[in-house]
Order: C-alpha cells, then sequence, then structure tokens
C-alpha cells in the first residue's frame, strides 16, 4: 500500500505536467500548422499578394498564439509564439501590432530569434512608407547575419524595395543573390520567379530563361510552372531559336502532362509561324484553335488573331469585324476583348465613310453625265428643232439621271474630309500607313481649296516620320510653311513644338504587338495612350484592358481604379457594363480584406 501511494505522489506530478505540456504545445503546434498553410497558399501566388485564404489562416494563427500567451504565459514557446504572431500580422497588414511585439523579440528572445525580428521590424517599417530606413537596417543585417536564410529574406525584401523604387539593376542583382542562398525550395521558387519577370521586361533573356528553369524546377504552383515552360517558348522565339521552339511545342503536344496549357501551346506556334512570315500556315493553325478551344481565352486570342490576318493579309473588312466580335462572346475576360471591339467600331466607322464617300462620287458621275447629256440636247436642239418642241426634248433628256440625282442623299461630310477620314483609319487603326499617305495626297493634289488641304500636308509629314523617312517628313513640313505659313498648323512646326496628331493610335498599336509579349511593357504604353486624350475611344479600350490586367494579376486597388475611370467618365460606353460588375466583384473582395476606397483618378498613376 505504502509502495503505491509513493508511486501516485511521484507519477501525479508528472502526469500534470505532461498533460499541461500537451496542451500548450499542442495550441502552439496548430498556430504553426496554421502559418505553414498560409505561407503555401501565399507562395502558391508567388507572393505579388496574400489570398484571402491565406489571410484567414494568418488569423487562426494569431488566435492560436494569443491562446498560448493567455493560457499559459510561462511557456516556453511564449517567444516562438510572439514571433509568429508578429509575422501573420504582417501579411494581415497590422504593421504597428507587429512592430509592438517585435520589440519583445528582441529584447527578450535568444539570439536566433532576435535577428529574425530584427528583420521583420525593417520590413515592416518599410511597408509603412519609410523605405531607405527599411533598405539601412537590411543592409546592416545582411552584413552581420551569418544565416542564409535571413541573408536570403534580406536580398529577397532589397530587391522588392528596389524594384519599387524602379532601381531595376541593383533588383535583379539581389534577386540573384537570394536565389543562390535559399534553401527552402518553395521559396526559392518564388524569387527565381520574381526574377525571371523582370528579367524577361528588362530584356535580359538569358538570365531570363535559366530562372525560368529554376521554377520549373522549384516551385510548387502548377500554373506558375507552366506560364515558366511558356515563356521560355517566347524567349526562344525572340532570340530567332525557331526550330528549337518549335521541337519544344511539338513534344510538348504530345505530352499530357501539359493539357491545361495545349491552347497556348497552339498560339506560340502560331506566333512562330508569324515571324516566319508562314502565312497559310497561321490561318489555317487559328481556324483549327477557335474550333477546339471553343469559349476560351485561348479562342478569344485566336479570333483577335484571325481578325488581324483579315486586315493585314487580306484586307477583307467585313470578314475581320466577324472575328473580332467573336472574341468577346468567346471570353469577356480576355485581354484582347476591348481591343476587338475598338477594331470593330473602327471598321464600322471605316465602312460608314466608304458609303458616304461613294454617295458622294456618284452624284458627281450623274451630274456629270447630266451636263454631257444637256450639252448634246443644246447641240441638237440648236441644229433640227424648236426649243419649244417638249416631246423632242423628253425623248432626248434620260430621266432616269434626274430621278437617280435626287435619290441620293448628300452626306453631310465633304469628299475631302472623308478621304482624311479613310486616311487616318488605315494608318492609326489598322496600321496601313502607305494607304493613309496615298490618300492624303489625294486631298493635297485634287482638292487645294479645301480646309482639309493643311491638315492633310501636316499628318502626311507625321505619317513619313513614323515610317523613319525623316527626309519626306522634312521635305513635306518645308511645303507646308510656304503654302500656309500663317497656319495654325505651321505655328506647330515653326514654333518648335512637335505636334503629332495620332501619336495616340501609334501608341495603341504598339501597345497591342506587346501585350503577348511583354504585358508589362504593353501597359505602361496603354497608360500613355489615355493621357493623351482621355475622351477617346481607344483610351477608353487602354482603361479597361490595364483594369482586367490589374484584376487577372490580383492588384485590386489598381483593377478598381481604372474600372471606376470608365464609370466616371465614360457610362455610355461598351466597357461600361463589364466594369461595373468587376467593381461590384472586386469591392466585395476588398470589404472582406479591410481595404479602403479606391480613388479613380489615373492620370497620375503610378502602378
Amino acid at each position: 500500500m505504502k509502495s503505491t501511494l509513493q508511486s501516485f505522489f511521484v507519477l501525479f506530478p508528472l502526469a500534470f505536467f505532461l498533460v499541461n505540456g500537451c496542451a500548450y504545445f499542442n495550441t502552439f503546434y496548430n498556430a504553426q500548422v496554421y502559418y505553414e498553410e498560409a505561407e503555401k497558399l501565399r507562395l502558391q501566388k508567388e507572393g505579388k499578394s496574400v489570398p484571402i485564404s491565406a489571410i484567414d489562416k494568418y488569423g487562426k494563427t494569431i488566435q492560436k498564439c494569443q491562446k498560448v500567451l493567455k493560457d499559459y504565459p510561462e511557456s516556453r514557446y511564449r517567444i516562438d509564439a510572439i514571433l509568429l504572431m508578429s509575422k501573420s500580422w504582417f501579411y494581415r497588414q497590422d504593421y504597428d501590432l507587429a512592430l509592438d511585439n517585435l520589440k519583445i523579440v528582441v529584447d527578450e528572445g535568444t539570439d536566433t530569434q532576435s535577428e529574425e525580428a530584427n528583420y521583420w521590424q525593417a520590413i515592416c517599417k518599410w511597408k509603412k512608407g519609410n523605405s531607405q530606413t527599411g533598405i539601412n537596417e537590411l543592409t546592416i543585417l545582411l552584413e552581420e547575419s551569418t544565416s542564409k536564410d535571413i541573408q536570403s529574406k534580406c536580398h529577397l525584401s532589397l530587391a522588392e524595395i528596389s524594384n519599387e523604387l524602379k532601381n531595376y539593376e541593383t533588383a535583379l542583382s539581389h534577386l540573384e543573390a537570394g536565389a543562390r542562398l535559399s534553401k527552402d525550395r518553395a521559396q526559392k521558387g518564388v524569387i527565381y520567379g520574381r526574377l525571371a519577370e523582370m528579367a524577361f521586361n528588362k530584356e535580359r533573356f538569358d538570365l531570363a530563361q535559366e530562372a525560368y528553369e529554376n521554377v520549373i524546377a522549384n516551385s510548387l504552383s502548377k500554373e506558375k510552372i507552366e506560364l515558366a515552360h511558356l515563356q521560355i517558348l517566347k524567349i526562344l522565339r525572340v532570340r530567332e531559336q525557331y526550330r528549337s521552339a518549335t521541337r519544344k511545342i511539338k513534344g510538348m503536344l504530345t505530352d499530357d502532362k501539359f493539357n491545361g496549357i495545349a491552347g497556348n501551346l497552339e498560339l506560340e506556334l502560331v506566333q512562330l509561324y508569324k515571324v516566319q512570315g508562314n502565312v497559310t500556315e497561321i490561318e489555317t493553325r487559328l481556324e483549327s484553335i477557335v474550333s477546339d478551344y471553343q469559349r476560351t481565352l485561348v479562342s478569344a486570342e485566336a479570333y483577335y488573331l484571325l481578325g488581324q490576318v483579315y486586315i493585314s493579309e487580306k484586307w477583307d473588312l467585313k470578314k475581320s469585324k466577324e472575328y473580332f466580335d467573336q472574341v468577346s462572346k468567346e471570353s469577356s475576360k480576355s485581354l484582347f476583348s476591348p481591343m476587338a471591339k475598338t477594331r470593330s467600331k473602327a471598321i464600322d466607322i471605316y465602312l460608314g465613310t466608304e458609303k458616304d464617300l461613294e454617295q458622294h462620287l456618284a452624284i458627281v458621275d450623274i451630274d456629270t453625265a447630266i451636263l454631257v447629256n444637256t450639252s448634246e440636247l443644246d447641240s441638237t436642239i440648236n441644229e433640227n428643232i424648236d426649243e419649244k418642241d417638249s416631246t423632242v426634248l423628253a425623248e432626248l433628256v434620260e430621266p432616269d439621271l434626274i430621278n437617280k440625282s435626287v435619290s441620293i442623299m448628300v452626306p453631310h461630310r465633304s469628299i475631302p474630309e472623308l478621304y482624311y477620314q479613310l486616311a487616318d483609319l488605315e494608318a492609326f487603326n489598322f496600321n496601313r500607313i502607305p494607304q493613309g499617305i496615298e490618300l492624303l495626297n489625294k486631298i493635297i493634289s485634287e482638292y487645294p481649296d479645301s480646309p482639309f488641304h493643311p491638315k492633310s500636308i501636316f499628318t502626311l509629314a507625321f505619317m513619313y516620320e513614323s515610317m523613319g523617312d525623316s527626309l519626306s517628313a522634312e521635305n513635306t513640313r518645308n511645303s507646308l510653311l510656304d503654302a500656309y505659313p500663317n497656319s495654325e498648323y505651321s505655328s506647330y512646326i515653326s514654333s518648335g513644338v512637335l505636334v503629332e496628331l495620332k501619336e495616340q493610335g501609334k501608341i495603341y498599336a504598339e501597345a497591342e504587338l506587346q501585350i503577348s509579349l511583354h504585358p508589362e511593357k504593353a501597359i505602361t504604353l496603354f497608360k500613355e495612350v489615355i493621357q493623351l486624350d482621355e475622351k477617346d475611344e481607344m483610351a477608353i479600350s487602354a482603361a479597361y484592358t490595364i483594369g482586367y490586367h490589374y484584376d487577372n494579376s490580383t492588384q485590386l486597388d489598381s483593377a478598381l481604379k481604372y474600372y471606376n475611370w470608365i464609370i466616371d467618365h465614360h457610362p455610355n460606353s461598351i466597357q461600361f457594363s463589364p466594369a461595373n460588375e468587376r467593381i461590384q466583384t472586386l469591392q466585395f473582395v476588398l470589404s472582406s480584406m479591410n481595404e479602403t476606397p479606391i480613388d479613380s483618378t489615373i492620370l497620375q498613376d503610378e502602378n
């Protein structure tokens, strides 16, 4: 009996300790599990934004850590819980709460814990707007720390800050160093992803290709791995390694592992045909794509490219318009949707202008025929009949000519104005500058008294400049100064002010060319389009394209800014309804993240 009691007094305190120890350990363990799950979700987004699902996991991490601190204040996991909680607050953008608790870790933690807390303090200060303080503290920590993990994190954060400050070479250098030092595969995938994207946008293609290969090897995100494969194909195309790119695409198309991007691979094959001038293969392949990948982003892009083919290669505007109109039906979310709508509207204007011009020319032909007919009648009257003989007159004059002349409505725009409209569309909407030049020369040679005569000369100079024909541009400007020394167009030239009437169209066209290969560069060009003329249809299309780009890359505040601009400034545009629908969805998402309302002013946009 005595032995039993002794055993009880020995085992009961031990059991009590183990039960309590397990309780706080389990609570902290659960906090760690939530944090790791949140990190996995965040890293799958390549660190560009924190998804709502991850924010929820960080919140649960904080709850479990607070329970450890409240119920087990003397726990040996206390400092670890405070540090974990601080990191979770950082990702939930509660920087002040994070900083307050990180001070405790710095003061009371081990050297390793204090060092990590110093890192988080530095990036909290950066996120609060103190970029230079963040740089200084991260640089010091980078020099003093012997931990490769801390060094890698410092490089990654310094790269982000440098990129934010537009110090791109510095950012690339830090990303390269951070990638080499990182041991964690997921983190390595994130770093290489950022390095690859930045190097690609800066046209450092050797570096970009190597980085994308490392993304494939390390990333946890299937989407990012697939994107890396596609980007490598684009790099091979840019570097004119067409045979290697073609072999790679055909090999991937036979591998079930790449079924998810098969349509994108087909589109990349089209781009290879395009740069090699294989027009027949382009149309055949695109027709196959729209049939095989219906109602997808892939088919939407294919329809857009078909529309472009029927403008550039066949000059069949009606067929081209059919393809452009199909883009939004395939996918309203396609980046090519707003551009297709702009193209379609330009075609409508062109066809309407052509119709008006045909009416004008028909009237001119009828008037000429009547004039000739009347002249012949006068001759006949003088030679053969009495002028009062109405029966003979009626037989000589063709009544259909009079009826036709009366039935044709005279367009309100003059012939020179219509020619100018066609030239404008040819050059700046359809990228047919030689045809635009031909039409302007027609105005200049045939309508010297028209108010569109000096305007045509001025625009002609700009077209020559756009083609790189500086000599013709200079000669044209000189002829304008000679013929119209006091005109507003001459004043633009003589005062040294470079007024490029259709710079907006030129930039828009360049943005379209860049959208597949260099989306970031294209977005920058689209912003320029808006700044040049907010009222133009191209500006609306550009704004919607930018909004969709930010929407798709989860930069929700920037997406809302551009969607709201359309709502505020262009309520009657075709982009109004889809922009409004996205605003409602994004506002719901942001409200759940406690974000603030977004200002719709975009001309001073910094993104």
